[in-house]
């Protein structure tokens, strides 16, 4: 009897040991798990805007093709320019739009803050200043993109449109 009460005694007491430890454990572990979030979404953050770089790297590279350097002088100059010419800046162009199209997937999701956002719709904003035919491509794709998105655009156009030439 003094066997079972005994062994009752040290039962009840690592009980409450094992209480006083796992309280502590459980606060520990979810600390543990935010600062684990938090660190994921930095990394995820990064990684993003590391990718929104490269995209706009390669899409202004590309910018430097020779063909499509010298339609953006005849652009420039106001002359006309060739069928291969007027094709790679509308494809060009078009690419521009999709990678913007991306970012604002990408703000939207809360991969980008709003202050990197509001930097990249003005320069979307930028891309049709005094450009006919960065306008014309935009008149005929709008109905492929977000429909949010092109309303995006189509704000950022109307801000511009005292520095159009006819």
């Amino acid at each position: 009897m003094e066997f079972e009460m005994e062994f009752e005694y040290w039962i009840e007491l690592v009980n409450k040991i094992v209480n006083i430890i796992t309280g502590p454990a459980v606060i520990f572990s979810v600390w543990f798990l935010v600062a684990q979030i938090r660190t994921q979404i930095k990394v995820g953050k990064a990684a993003s805007r590391q990718s929104i770089a490269e995209a706009h790297q390669e899409v202004t590279l590309a910018g430097l093709d020779p063909l499509l350097m010298k339609a953006k002088l005849k652009l420039i100059k106001k002359e006309k320019l060739s069928i291969d010419e007027e094709v790679g800046l509308r494809i060009h162009m078009t690419a521009i739009l999709r990678a913007r199209e991306n970012h604002f997937y990408q703000h939207k999701m809360g991969m980008l803050d709003d202050e990197e956002w509001k930097t990249m719709r003005k320069a979307l904003g930028t891309l049709f200043i005094d450009n006919q035919l960065n306008l014309d491509i935009w008149k005929k794709s709008k109905s492929t993109f977000n429909p949010e998105f092109a309303s995006i655009v189509d704000e950022e156009i109307d801000m511009r449109k005292d520095t159009f030439r006819k």
